[in-house]
């Protein structure tokens, strides 16, 4: 009996210390919440993005805006294991505009594999874009998005890389432009440095980058050897 009581009185007073802490109760539920090792869980996942990182308002303007951290919900966040940054319920992004003529709200992602190129943005990126595809019909049918000719401007303090990339996936080989609202700098301390990219598991590479005097923050991995880069 007298275990019993010890135990019960034990219970009360843990349940007494949770009533002080407030116990989360009374937190605005965004489906972003902080975890115990201080970073972010989105949710239900299913395994394609770790959740969005804690320094989220650390990139661009706003804290859901372009360059901002982020994360996907939903089945239809990736294909055999490749993220696909428009689908899927996206959070982290909402400060973005949904209806920019053009352009589609993306969460992009890091990737490691065969299966399609290499990508790097480390607890996910924020971002405006569209793309077209030439190519095998296994590459274009899952990555184009947006309206590629339609989207010709990014929101104001923000900035759009246009690219081409050529892929070659098991033999299949594609071409695939796009255009990208990606966040404004002034140095590196506008960026998300210093994060860790748990997905690859080793320190992100964003920074301020210049291109002939247009800064952005990005990593520079997925920068090809020939792009464009427009202030808005």
């Amino acid at each position: 009996m007298k275990r019993v009581l010890l135990i019960l009185l034990g219970l009360l007073f843990a349940l007494s210390l949770s009533a002080c802490s407030g116990g989360g109760d009374n937190e605005e539920d965004s489906g972003i919440h902080e975890d115990a090792d201080g970073g972010i869980d989105a949710g239900a996942d299913n395994g394609s993005d770790p959740g969005a990182d804690e320094t989220a308002d650390k990139g661009g303007p706003g804290d859901q805006g372009i360059g901002s951290a982020c994360s996907c919900d939903g089945q239809e966040c990736e294909q055999t294991g490749v993220p696909k940054p428009a689908d899927g319920t996206i959070l982290g992004c909402d400060d973005i505009p949904i209806d920019w003529t053009g352009g589609a709200r993306v969460c992009m992602r890091t990737y490691e594999g065969a299966l399609a190129t290499n990508t790097y943005f480390a607890n996910g990126y924020c971002g405006l874009m569209a793309t077209k595809c030439t190519g095998a019909d296994l590459i274009c049918n899952s990555a184009v998005f947006g309206d590629y000719d339609n989207m010709t401007a990014c929101p104001q303090g923000s900035v759009m890389l246009v690219a081409s990339q050529d892929v070659d996936v098991f033999g299949y080989q594609a071409t695939i432009d796009n255009k990208t609202c990606v966040a404004a700098c002034e140095s590196n301390a506008d960026c998300r440095t210093g994060e860790h990219d748990p997905v690859v598991d080793d320190a992100t590479q964003y920074q301020c980058i210049d291109k002939d005097g247009v800064k952005f923050c990005y990593d520079p991995r997925n920068l090809p050897d020939t792009y464009t880069a427009t202030a808005y």
